[in-house]
């Protein structure tokens, strides 16, 4: 009857083609590689600011270290005066010291 009408329908319809080729594309991507790609992107800056804050620890240890010398050695001194004649000294002589730069 209609024998001239030449309808081609494809077999595959094109959004289900696009995502095939999406699944195909990323497939090619593992989850190791993304992880991987992940750190190596934020890796350098994860790295300074740990390496920032250890730097920090590190000197608020050494602050929170003398501070405790201090501590004790003024304890010492408030017992002792022999030990407190030798801090006054100290620092009478740093007085001095500072005393005779220029002030620039």
């Amino acid at each position: 009857m209609a024998s001239f009408i030449r309808v081609h329908y494809p077999s595959q319809h094109a959004g289900v083609a696009r995502v095939e080729e999406a699944i195909k594309f990323i497939g090619g991507f593992s989850a190791t590689r993304a992880v991987l790609h992940g750190l190596a992107f934020l890796g350098s800056p994860a790295t300074r600011l740990a390496a920032r804050a250890r730097a920090g620890m590190a000197a608020w240890r050494v602050e929170r270290k003398q501070r405790e010398e201090d501590r004790k050695l003024w304890n010492l001194a408030l017992t002792d005066a022999r030990v407190m004649a030798d801090l006054s000294r100290a620092m009478s002589q740093e007085a001095l010291r500072n005393d005779a730069r220029p002030y620039f």
